[in-house]
């Protein structure tokens, strides 16, 4: 008898042990999964950041129509109101320094949001 209560309770401590083990994986799991999520928003960021400053700050040439399209579908997979409210701020600029500052404050915002 004293065997089968040996064996019961060895068996009980394995399984808390495996237990702990486990949540401590899933644990670890969703902390890398948040990580991974915030590594992906931050490579999506970056991507718009340098399509936006080479296709537009350091183009020698006006902006087609497919470049902006590409911008556009870009800035609108962010998923980020702040930036697509800049975006819009930018594109809808009237004046040649209205642009300017616009490009200025959207390019400041994209590497805040990279580096938050």
């Amino acid at each position: 008898m004293n065997k089968k209560i040996l064996l019961a309770v060895l068996l009980l401590i394995f399984f808390c042990i495996s237990l702990a083990a486990n949540g401590a994986l899933v644990f670890s799991i969703a902390k890398f999964q948040n990580a991974l999520a915030q590594h992906e928003v931050n490579r999506k960021i970056l991507d718009f950041r340098n399509m936006f400053t080479e296709d537009v700050l350091l183009s020698d040439r006006p902006i087609d129509f497919d470049t902006r399209m590409a911008l556009e579908t870009s800035v609108r997979s962010l998923n980020d109101q702040e930036v697509f409210t800049q975006w819009q701020k930018f594109t809808n600029s009237q004046t040649k320094e209205d642009a300017t500052a616009q490009a200025k404050n959207l390019l400041k915002l994209l590497i805040q949001r990279t580096t938050d």
